[in-house]
């Protein structure tokens, strides 16, 4: 007889040496479980592990579950947390000669436009993994070519797949279905192939959560043991019966000290800009919503910028690749600076004086004499005015001329490619970009750093994976990105069935993300059959018009 939970499940498969996958609906403890499963093997194996110097792997999909689970877990040492870039690279930067012949080959077949002479340029350098950009005659490789290379290496050379065997004995993976297909191939037929009982691999995620294209969605595997978890300890009552009646071939039970919550619907009309607000005014004023405890989710970040007001600048950060990335990570010369320059205005308004001084680009500056505190408050004061009422080139030139701020080098170098007389063909691109940038209002920066700190209530639905809040509302509006259309998925129409199975599944991870109350607001029209799914999902007293509402 099978154990009857999922961790008695997972420790057997782990004590038989048996790969297994975890397919775990939302909300019912899918990390918990790969926390559990990691301190078993550290509570049954760790002197067996630190004596023969091995680590367990642990593969997550972002940055934030990584350090999730490595605080979870102690930072224990036997445990290798990283990206699966991050882990495969790891591999693979000890196999330098290997990993060259991967490229030059890769160039070879490059017919569009291959690296002349590269063997030569690349043979005294070192490849390494850069996140922004590949350049083969630097030895950089980016996130798809460490893919790439890595499933040519393990494919070419058996003994390196017998090598990371042994180091890692168990290798998880969190949020398979985030996975490429490729990594997955990687992992089953070349590790788990070649090493029959020496490794454990074990998958942990969700099917119905793949909402980014490049996952490989569902892994059917006959040497992988299915493990569900049909348990849900973060959703309202009315919101399970909800997910179970989006998916029906998985249906979950309370399993926690879930409430009764509430599950409504809203349809409105994409021609009128007041529906959004009415109902959110609705919500929060008539049903009791705490707007500082809702979250509004929005299908594209340009849905978000229009909302927010920074329309421009996303719009100047899209004309070179990577750049809306690094924005939104604060993490490019431009957005490192405005983070600095929010920063000091935050200092000053919460009167937090050590770190004021320590930002202001003065050297030496203190407060020692009552004249210097009001010229620095005059200019902290004009600099307020500035920010929501002038471009950024002219927020930048004030700083500048008054030394608030120091122009950080990365801008000066920024500044001199683009001021090359003739301007090379390759700095073209960016000085359209700095001219565009420096013309946008400075007010746009504030509005969206309000966002990326979390000070709003919006998010898009890719962004919020994983989360979880009080209250949810989900916008629906067809027609802004052709990759989705809600009506079908409402309709039952599987004309597209990519498309349909897509959006059938940021539906679901959109509603999963409630707690207590959710709440769905359409703006796009909704055809008869749509109409009555809903109200079979929700019931139809929960179902209303916002020309209704007042």
């Amino acid at each position: 007889m099978m154990p009857e939970t999922a961790p008695d499940q997972i420790a057997a498969a782990i004590n038989n040496k048996q790969s297994f996958l975890v397919e775990a609906g939302a909300g019912s403890g899918k990390t918990w479980s790969l926390i559990e499963t990691l301190k078993y093997i550290l509570n049954e194996e760790a002197s067996t592990l630190e004596g023969k110097d091995r680590q367990i792997t642990c593969i997550t999909y972002t940055n934030i579950a990584k350090d999730e689970i490595i605080n979870r877990i102690d930072n224990n040492p036997l445990v290798f947390v990283g990206t699966i870039h991050e882990f495969l690279w790891h591999v693979m930067k000890n196999y330098q000669t290997e990993l060259k012949k991967a490229i030059l080959d890769f160039n070879a077949a490059n017919e569009r436009n291959p690296v002349g002479d590269l063997e030569t340029k690349i043979k005294d350098v070192t490849v390494t993994y850069s996140q922004y950009g590949r350049n083969f005659e630097r030895g950089q490789i980016t996130h798809n070519d460490v893919i790439e290379f890595s499933s040519k290496l393990f494919e070419a050379y058996p003994k390196i797949a017998k090598i990371v065997a042994s180091k890692y004995p168990y290798i998880f993976v969190d949020e398979y279905q985030d996975t490429e297909k490729r990594t997955v191939d990687l992992l089953l037929d070349q590790l788990l192939r070649l090493n029959s009982g020496k490794v454990v691999i074990g998958f942990f995620g969700d099917s119905m959560q793949k909402i980014y294209e490049q996952g490989v969605g569902a892994i059917n595997d006959e040497r992988l043991q299915t493990i569900t978890k049909q348990e849900n300890f973060r959703c309202s009552l009315t919101v399970i019966q909800l997910l179970n009646n989006i998916r029906p071939t998985l249906q979950q039970v309370a399993a926690g000290h879930n409430v009764q919550g509430e599950a409504l619907v809203f349809c409105g009309t994409n021609s009128n800009n007041s529906d959004y607000g009415k109902v959110f005014n609705y919500l929060t004023s008539d049903k009791g919503w705490q707007p500082t405890k809702t979250k509004v989710l929005m299908l594209t970040h340009k849905g978000i910028a229009g909302k927010l007001d920074y329309p421009n600048l996303l719009s100047t950060y899209d004309t070179i690749p990577f750049y809306r990335d690094r924005l939104l990570k604060s993490d490019e010369e431009f957005s490192i600076f405005f983070q600095k320059i929010e920063d000091l205005i935050f200092a000053y308004d919460t009167k937090k004086y050590g770190d004021f001084i320590q930002l202001l680009g003065k050297e030496g500056f203190r407060f020692s004499k009552h004249q210097h505190k009001r010229e620095i408050k005059e200019q902290v004061e004009h600099l307020k005015q500035l920010r929501a009422s002038a471009k950024i080139k002219d927020v930048f030139a004030y700083l500048f001329q008054n030394g608030l701020l120091t122009k950080p080098q990365s801008i000066e170098d920024f500044e001199t490619d683009i001021s090359r007389q003739p301007l090379p063909e390759e700095y073209q691109k960016k000085k359209e970009f700095y001219d565009s940038l420096m013309d946008v209002s400075y007010q746009e920066v504030v509005n969206i750093y309000q966002y990326i700190k979390e000070q709003t209530p919006f998010s898009t639905k890719h962004g919020v994976k994983g989360a979880e809040y009080e209250n949810v509302l989900v916008v629906i509006e067809d027609g802004v990105w052709p990759m989705y259309n809600f009506n079908d998925v409402f309709s039952g129409n599987q004309r597209n069935l990519a498309r349909y199975q897509r959006t059938l599944n940021l539906l679901y991870v959109c509603c999963s993300r409630a707690k207590n109350r959710l709440a769905l607001l359409t703006l796009s029209s909704l055809d008869s059959q749509a109409m009555s799914t809903l109200r079979s999902w929700f019931e139809a007293e929960n179902v209303h018009q916002v020309s209704t509402l007042q």
